[in-house]
């Protein structure tokens, strides 16, 4: 099968373009033909060597750890899925492995894609719709009724942000520059501000929750807009502990996971169309190494993903 791996860590020429054996699945995996797979910041972090010391990796490897595909073989202990179905995916860090045609995940990695979206767009589903998730069901435990503030509103996570809070019951509002201030509306936001034009710190105040997908002096200038006993959840960084007991809030930093029952606590809005998915840049899967060096230099227009 084709691959992109690496042999050393560096910029993208060490990125190489190979013909691998097709991998077997385990007692507890599936092995699935990939028909698209997203390309993610995390991509180049590991690739740059910046992730070794957390995530230590044995030389080649292929990159990638979000896709979507068909099932073509499933492990003797896998009883949910079968042959033939189509998921969506995002292997744990250590397999990874979704620049390729084939990728073997564990059972507990992946869901039933939603029969309204396309493989590319699924592609992209289980990292943002997994981080939405993560940070405001688990981590803020958000409620009916309450204030979130979500900066980086515009981007994948953002606005599927958006979308859970407001199926929620929450009043949202949200950051955003440029296109994605209309798409942001489309999507039901209740006030929109554009970071560019207007300082956010002046228009927002008393909260409930912060979603922080920027970090630096965006996550800084937040904490004094949280009411007391509110909670800021980062993407980016760990809150600062000084400033949250400064302003009497709690902080968290999300760690995206993969777990397939998170997922299909969510599956009916997607299968229905509650949850709209930011459409995608596609380029085929020759054009890796572009797209990786896109996402490094942010010049996507949207999320990339690589179709077979």
């Amino acid at each position: 099968m084709q691959a992109v791996q690496i042999n050393q860590y560096g910029d993208n020429s060490v990125l190489e373009h190979v013909e691998i054996p097709i991998p077997q699945p385990l007692s507890n995996q599936v092995l699935v033909q990939l028909k698209a797979s997203s390309v993610n910041p995390v991509d180049f972090k590991i690739r740059s060597g910046y992730l070794s010391g957390a995530l230590p990796k044995t030389f080649p490897f292929s990159l990638g750890w979000e896709g979507a595909g068909i099932i073509t073989e499933v492990g003797n202990d896998v009883e949910l899925y079968k042959q033939g179905d189509e998921v969506m995916l995002m292997a744990n860090f250590m397999q990874g492995g979704t620049y390729a045609e084939y990728v073997v995940v564990n059972a507990d990695e992946i869901m039933l894609k939603p029969k309204s979206i396309s493989f590319a767009e699924a592609s992209v589903l289980p990292f943002s719709l997994g981080t939405a998730y993560t940070a405001l069901i688990e981590d803020a435990q958000i409620k009916e009724g309450q204030q979130i503030l979500i900066h980086g509103a515009g981007g994948a996570v953002g606005q599927m942000a958006i979308q859970i809070a407001k199926r929620m019951g929450l009043y949202v509002i949200g950051t955003a520059t440029g296109s994605n201030l209309q798409e942001i509306l489309n999507l039901g936001i209740d006030k929109a501000i554009d970071y560019v034009t207007t300082d956010f710190s002046i228009m927002v105040k008393d909260v409930d929750v912060v979603l922080d997908l920027v970090g630096g002096e965006t996550l800084a200038k937040s904490y004094p807009l949280v009411k007391k006993g509110g909670i800021i959840v980062s993407t980016t960084q760990p809150p600062n502990a000084d400033e949250l007991n400064n302003y009497g809030v709690l902080g968290k930093m999300t760690q995206t996971r993969s777990d397939s029952k998170m997922f299909s606590k969510v599956s009916e809005w997607l299968e229905t169309g509650k949850l709209n998915v930011k459409q995608p840049q596609l380029l085929p899967f020759s054009e890796a190494k572009n797209a990786l060096s896109l996402v490094e230099n942010r010049k996507n227009q949207s999320k990339i993903v690589l179709v077979f």
